[in-house]
């Protein structure tokens, strides 16, 4: 028995690690199988619940889901998740996150039902929240519901994912709020966020950590928080029945300053509900100096001090934005007997005393009360003092303060650290005065307001280490008065950019207070105005910086400011352009950039714009630009300016200079650049001579004629060419041109998107065909062999059609119809030729004929008319004859009874002797015209 007991229990021991070992390997086994198993499916149901639900481009690298680091939850990892922004936010990322982990919980997803969500951990996130101006924001991207209040109720599908938070990780982010709606922007750099709490109960305590290494708080463009270290751990207690979180154990640190809050936040329905107070930790003044941009060195902790600090303020109330209410909010902040004297100056910065309370109990802006009752500091015996007490700013402002002071510039360098290249001269001088009711300004009722003063800055000159241009202020001169406040002087210099203004600023006050329109005309002179100066420089022996990828915003006009601003430059640069005589007078008014005869020489010619930037909706500026420009390089042109090279592709080839009429307008982009669809113009362009070299369908067009006389080409005289701008295409109407001895008409259209089309007929010299010209020349001359006098046309008409793109471009020619016009005007020539020859050789015969039978004709006529001649004259003689017979014969009675017998047969014989010659004259003119008329009738056959 006593031999049994130790076997059995090695036995049972045995079997109790053979069985451990199986269930821990099983357990290993499904610890590494159950990934396997359930990823493709929460992977696929992950892209479904974002495809779903958000309205949104997202992006991500490779899935991985595991078990054995998270158990008893899975880890569900993604790596480089991005979301980037559709419609008004298209192009722009709102958040990447290079590593993005869930903890599921293991029997949700065994189950297959709601995948619990209990841990959520981001690595490095950039996350970009951007609200534009209308207050659209760019996280605004769940999509809309599909139910309708018409629709029968359905209960709609949960979704596949449940958050039952316990524990949240944000690691190294980088965030910005950039809020265009409120002129707010802050900057998260380097945010580390730890949170742990129970979001499945209703009440549970919540513990945060939040460390930030660069805090930034800008508002309308001014730096109120720069690059502050913050450290916050705030414990709450969270009812999350109301939204309710009731601060506990808690403190936030600015740098130095450490703040203590009390109260509660709570979000019950839209509105928000608040009573929270905030109290300095510390006393010293040295914690709040900490806070000022530039005054927190390295060497900080070594700074001397003294003076007590009071730093508290509360906000209590409600804020509805559908009820237009605001919580009453208060801040005081005192200093007493402050000073500081950094281990590295000789000076301190003595007497500092300070008392501002700002209150609000009612939460209405009208109720608002500033007391800056003191302000005071000294530079070594340069005081600087200011106090300043406004009420009731909404409905009249009562307002009386003033400011005085003296400061040299050039001993502030005894007082605080500068980098040790830094320069600052100069000398400021404010003596400012001002005391009464808004409402005496409006009435400009200007003897009852007291406004009086001046500020004076003399030989001002500063250049920070960094910095790559000095400026300087020579002269700076304003006075101050209740009307207006009159900039008497102004001479500067930015770098080498000298500035000389003067003017005047009126209503300012109004402006000030109620928001209202503020003027003002100013004149404006330089010599020169390099503004690449102002981009800055790579130090020598620094890493280049990075190429700004970053698309450019809309740069918004203010509605409430209308100023006139005549402007002189002699020469001004801008990136690579360079424009000499620059004058024109620019005018901002309600919402809107206009300039009027805005004068310059660049391009190596001229320009005078006219023309406006409009923002009154800013969502989609509008532009109008109407130009006349004369003698621009193109080159120059087409490499300065981006349209250019959209609309306008062949001036990349080509060399000369042009001439331009343009009336021009479009919408512009959030990205400031035109909307295609929008663009719009017409003008005229004209140039002496251009040469066009190596335009790929120019190329074309010389391989399709077979010849080499169009991929380098000189056209002159383009006179008063007309084109127009529409829905992103430049479309030329047919214009006359001279290239060589060539001439010819074009017309057609270039698109934004590089695509062609025209239409060019133009007649080409013969002789510029080469072998084909050749061939034609030889069977002319074998025609003109054969005594057919044949001539070919020294021109050939031909039509070419350009299609594709710019780069790609095609090209179809009339050539062969051409060719095949010619061929038949030859074989119609020879025909024409030889029939001709026939026809004159006939016409010939005939000619002959004709010419002989006309000639018999007239020799007919004088025969017939010497014979007729003859015969009139023997019947004239016969009847003479007959006569002087009937003469005897009336004279030969003896007796007078014979006389009258005698009488009457020489009558006889005279009447004998008339009928007589009738007759044969008769016979002459009948025998005359029948022989004229046979010559005549051989005449008219013979001369048909």
């Amino acid at each position: 028995m006593t031999d049994a007991t130790p076997k059995k229990k090695k036995s049972l021991l045995g079997r109790i690690l053979k069985w451990s070992g199986i269930t821990l390997v099983l357990l290993l086994i499904t610890a590494i199988a159950l990934p396997f198993l359930f990823k493709d499916k929460i992977i696929a149901l992950a892209k479904e619940e974002m495809n779903n639900n958000l309205n949104a481009t997202v992006t991500f690298g490779e899935f991985d889901l595991s078990l054995i680091s998270s158990f008893p939850d899975f880890r569900f990892s993604i790596s480089d998740f991005t979301i980037v922004g559709k419609d008004k936010f298209e192009g722009d990322t709102l958040t990447k996150i290079p590593s993005l982990k869930l903890d599921l919980d293991l029997m949700s997803v065994i189950s297959g039902e709601q995948y619990k969500i209990n841990s959520i951990q981001l690595e490095r996130p950039r996350i970009f929240a951007l609200v534009l101006p209308d207050g659209s924001a760019n996280w605004d991207i769940t999509k809309p519901s599909t139910d309708t209040a018409a629709a029968a109720p359905t209960s709609s599908e949960p979704t596949k994912f449940k958050m039952t938070l316990s524990n949240l990780e944000i690691n190294n982010a980088y965030i910005v709020y950039d809020d265009a709606s409120l002129a707010v922007k802050t900057v998260l750099d380097d945010f580390t966020h730890t949170l742990k709490g129970d979001f499945t109960q209703d009440f549970f305590g919540m513990e945060t950590m939040t460390t930030i290494e660069r805090f930034t708080c800008e508002y309308e463009g001014m730096s109120y928080l720069n690059q502050v270290k913050t450290v916050a751990k705030a414990d709450f207690d969270v009812d999350m029945i109301n939204w309710k979180f009731t601060f506990k154990e808690n403190e936030v640190s600015l740098n130095d300053l450490g703040f203590g809050f009390d109260g509660f936040f709570a979000m019950p329905g839209a509105d928000y509900k608040m009573d929270l107070t905030f109290k300095a930790k510390q006393a010293e003044f040295k914690s709040f100096l900490s806070l000022i941009p530039g005054a927190y060195t390295e060497d900080f902790k070594d700074v001397k001090s003294a003076g007590t600090l009071a730093f508290d303020g509360y906000a209590k109330g409600t804020y509805s934005d559908a009820s237009k209410l605001s919580p009453g909010f208060g801040l005081n902040f005192q200093v007493k007997d402050g000073m500081f004297q950094y281990p590295s100056v000789p000076k301190p910065v003595t007497a500092i005393n300070i008392d501002c309370k700002i209150d609000n109990a009612t939460g209405v802006t009208n109720d608002t009360k500033i007391d800056l009752n003191k302000f005071h500091m000294d530079f070594g015996g340069n005081p600087i003092d200011a106090a300043l007490h406004v009420a009731t700013p909404e409905t009249d402002a009562s307002l009386d303060g003033w400011v005085k002071g003296k400061l040299n510039l050039a001993s502030l360098k005894e007082f605080m650290p500068l980098e040790k290249d830094d320069q600052l001269n100069g000398n400021i001088d404010a003596d400012i005065k001002m005391k009464g009711r808004m409402s005496q300004i409006e009435k400009e009722q200007y003897d009852q307001f007291q406004c009086s003063g001046k500020l004076d800055i003399a030989n001002m000159i500063y250049k920070g280490k960094t910095d790559t241009y000095e400026t300087s202020i020579s002269a700076l001169s304003m006075l101050f008065s209740p009307k207006f406040v009159e900039l008497a002087k102004f001479d500067g210099k930015l770098g080498k950019n000298d500035v000389h203004a003067n003017g005047r600023v009126d209503n300012i006050m109004a402006w000030l207070f109620k928001d209202s329109l503020l003027s003002g005309n100013f004149v404006f002179n330089s010599s020169m105005m390099d503004l690449n100066e102002f981009a800055g420089e790579e130090t020598e022996g620094a890493a280049p910086a990075a190429e700004d990828t970053s698309a450019m915003e809309i740069i918004p006009v203010p509605s409430n400011i209308d100023f006139v601003l005549k402007s002189s430059i002699t020469k001004l640069i801008y990136d690579d352009i360079n424009m000499d005589n620059v004058a024109g007078t620019i005018t901002i008014r309600n919402s809107a950039v206009d300039m009027s005869d805005l004068k310059m020489n660049l391009m190596g010619g001229s320009m005078v714009l006219n023309g406006f930037y409009n923002t009154q909706n800013v969502m989609v500026p509008k532009v109008k630009f109407n130009m006349d420009i004369q003698n621009f390089d193109i080159q120059q042109t087409f490499k300065t300016f981006n349209t250019v090279q959209q609309l306008a592709p062949v001036a990349k080839y080509t060399t000369g200079r042009f001439s331009t009429t343009l009336n021009y307008t479009s919408d512009l982009g959030s990205d400031m650049m035109p909307i295609t669809e929008t663009m719009n113009g017409q003008g005229t362009l004209a140039t002496q001579q251009v040469v066009i070299d190596g335009f790929p369908a120019m190329k074309k067009l010389d391989e399709a004629l077979k010849m080499n006389k169009f991929s380098k080409v000189t056209m002159q005289d383009l006179k008063m060419v007309s084109f127009k701008i529409e829905n992103g295409r430049v479309s030329t109407e047919p214009f006359d041109f001279t290239a060589g001895k060539a001439k010819g008409k074009m017309g057609g259209s270039t698109g934004v998107d590089q695509t062609i089309n025209y239409v060019m007929d133009i007649s080409i010299p013969r002789a510029e065909f080469g072998p084909a010209n050749t061939a034609l020349n030889g069977m002319v001359s074998s025609v003109q062999a054969k005594g057919i006098p044949f001539q070919l046309g020294d021109m050939v008409n031909v039509q070419a059609l350009f299609g594709g793109t710019v780069t790609e471009p095609t090209v179809k020619t009339n050539l062969k119809e051409a060719g095949q016009d010619m061929m038949d005007n030859l074989k119609d020539q020879v025909v024409n030729t030889v029939t001709q020859k026939v026809d004159s050789m006939k016409k010939d015969v005939i000619n002959k004929a004709c010419v002989e039978a006309q000639n018999n004709l007239n020799k007919v006529k004088a025969d017939a008319a010497s014979k007729k001649q003859q015969a009139y004259k023997l019947a004239d003689d016969a009847k003479t004859s007959a006569y002087a017979e009937a003469d005897k014969v009336e004279k030969s009675f003896k007796n007078p009874w014979e006389k009258a017998a005698k009488k009457a047969a020489a009558d006889a014989m005279r009447k004998k002797a008339d009928d007589a010659n009738k007759q044969a004259k008769a016979t002459a003119d009948k025998v005359e015209a029948d022989a004229i008329g046979a010559a005549q009738k051989q005449v008219d056959s013979n001369c048909k």
